[in-house]
């Protein structure tokens, strides 16, 4: 495996985490932090075609088992990646990740904004919610700085390794160059003075081939990942924004973050510092502050509710679905690639009897019918949202899991048998089976194929999408992608309301994506994959339009309808801009 396949295994498995700025980033440099109108002009453009991202991420290290998931899943990743993971995962298991913002101090500071957001119209207001924000910013940072430095200074095998590693018989030992590269990055950042200064950093850092560039590269991007996770999440709502929308052309109506919980499959239950309760809270006031354009899906994990019906957990995840949805949350969000099947998990568990049986995993959860009790509550989970027009997002890339058994999980004939015995279950089916089907291999079209093939007309698949979230292929390889995609919707085009052009949606898997350093095309390149200004407008917003079901009288579109009434919202952007005509 090469330097360039090295970066991409990584980058992929930052998925569910969110790293920033991996290698030189131009789009980064120490820009002010404003809080937006929701009817500011950098945000809101009604003349703009509808834009919604259906994928993307905005939480930080209080929100999922960060030290697990370095060990159980990043660590899983081979060459320098995998060493530097290890490393953090071990230097980092006394960090105080508690002195992230937690959800029920961002949630207070939300209030305040959206008090101060009163005073938009008036110049010295702006300015004060400014100086307010960016002061967010630079405390979450100095918070990341101080505990990197902790834990360099009690880490002795990291700072012998800078020495060891300028021994000509060392120069290829993997672990002493990435432990070195480690306190090398760590040492630099601490002399940067705000969130602003290191993202100009960033904008100007190296890149380059070799076993001690891929480790200052992985490195780099680690300590990126938990500075990230020390952030506010309106702080990263707020680079997001800034990125991709551009006045007079296009800006973002609705972003639809990700929620996720790991705390069974990787944590044994032990909560993250921001309880999931907490984060929904946090998350219904981002909805209200940014006047409806940000809005969540919450996460379903049938563990937790296995560990509910066993008494081992306080509360059940269907429970949890529940009250976000009436928070303003839009859907739900699933993650087979942690271990368990869309449906079949019963099947499972009797071909292979000890399939669950791993050392992270909970000893008093590996029962003789675990597959039959979380196919159970998965069911429970489909009956509702069926019953209730409830949109799922899972991700579906075969990726990102604790093994490569578990990544398995998330193939598609799996999801064949959840759309069987639940037709017409809303599902977006997130990454398209792999994020890279413009590329050389041909298993991530199969893959994209295959998930294509459950998109019907009437019946079992007839809400079924797909999304882009982290097709880095359009922004690498356009062309190749670009030919693969037209190739896969004239494959799809008999179809009719099912082809690909009436089922693939926009996203960005943002806080991922972003790692690449040239992400800031990744929009602009997508509106140049399409020949078609009818396929492009689908893709961009009426597709995810009719996946959600955001059309007036939907039942979404009626519950979030009461939640902008409950809080005096007026009518948001992508709500406009649904309801009136499309041109030709």
């Amino acid at each position: 495996m090469n330097g360039i396949e090295r970066r991409r295994s990584f980058l992929k498995c930052a998925a569910v985490l969110g790293l920033p700025g991996l290698t030189g980033c131009c789009l980064f440099g120490p820009r002010e932090i404003i809080p937006y109108c929701p009817n500011s002009d950098a945000v809101s453009d009604l003349k703009a075609e509808l834009t919604i991202d259906v994928h993307a991420h905005v939480f930080n290290g209080t929100d999922l088992p960060v030290k697990s998931f370095l060990e159980l899943v990043m660590s899983r990743q081979v060459g320098v990646p995998g060493s530097v993971a290890a490393i953090l995962g071990a230097l980092l298991q006394t960090a105080a990740w508690s002195n992230a913002p937690k959800a029920r101090e961002e949630r207070a500071e939300l209030e305040k904004i959206k008090r101060k957001l009163a005073m938009c119209g008036d110049r010295s207001g702006q300015l004060a919610i400014s100086t307010m924000v960016q002061a967010m910013a630079d405390r979450a940072f100095r918070n990341a700085v101080q505990e990197l430095t902790n834990a360099l200074n009690s880490s002795a095998a990291l700072k012998s390794a800078r020495w060891k590693a300028q021994d000509q018989a060392l120069a290829l030992d993997m672990t002493i160059q990435a432990e070195a590269a480690v306190a090398d990055e760590i040492e630099l950042v601490s002399k940067m003075p705000t969130y602003g200064e290191y993202w100009k950093y960033l904008a100007g850092a190296a890149q380059g081939q070799g076993l001690v560039a891929i480790a200052r590269i992985s490195a780099r991007g680690a300590i990126a990942f938990v500075i990230q996770n020390f952030q506010y999440r309106y702080v990263s709502v707020h680079d997001y924004l800034g990125l991709y929308n551009v006045p007079g052309k296009r800006v973002i109506d609705l972003l639809m973050p990700m929620m996720v919980d790991y705390d069974w499959w990787l944590a044994r239950g032990s909560p993250t510092a921001s309880s999931l309760v907490e984060q929904v809270e946090t998350m219904e006031q981002m909805a209200i502050v940014t006047g409806g354009r940000v809005h969540a899906f919450v996460p379903f994990d049938p563990l937790r509710e296995v560990a509910f019906g066993l008494k081992l957990a306080p509360s059940g995840s269907l429970e949890l679905v529940k009250d976000a949805l009436d928070r303003g949350c839009i859907g739900v969000k699933l993650y087979p690639p942690m271990g368990f099947a869309a449906l079949g998990n019963r099947r499972l568990q009797e071909r292979s009897p000890g399939f669950w049986h791993q050392q992270w995993f909970d000893e008093r959860l590996l029962l003789p019918d675990l597959g039959r009790r979380l196919d159970k509550a998965l069911r429970s989970l489909y009956r509702h949202c069926v019953d209730n027009d409830i949109p799922i997002m899972a991700h579906t890339a075969q990726s990102n899991g604790p093994s490569s058994d578990f990544e398995g999980l998330a193939a598609a004939e799996y999801w064949a048998c959840a759309l069987k015995e639940f037709p017409g279950l809303r599902i977006n089916f997130g990454h398209f089976g792999d994020t890279g089907f413009g590329g050389s291999g041909t298993g991530a079209y199969a893959r994209a194929k295959e998930f294509a093939g459950l998109m019907q007309v009437q019946g079992a698949g007839c809400n079924a999408y797909a999304d882009s979230g982290y097709f880095i292929e359009a922004v690498d390889h356009k062309e190749s992608f670009k030919t693969a995609l037209a190739q896969l919707m004239k494959e799809t085009d008999g179809k009719g309301s099912a082809s690909l052009a009436n089922r693939f949606m926009y996203g960005t898997d943002w806080e991922m994506t972003i790692t690449q350093g040239h992400i800031e095309t990744y929009l602009a390149n997508f509106e140049g994959v399409f020949e078609s200004k009818q396929v492009a407008r689908k893709f961009f917003g009426a597709n995810a339009a009719d996946f959600a079901g955001l059309r007036k009288g939907q039942p979404t579109r009626l519950r979030l309808q009461k939640f902008y009434d409950r809080h005096k919202i007026p009518a948001p952007d992508w709500m406009r801009k649904i309801d009136q005509p499309q041109s030709a």
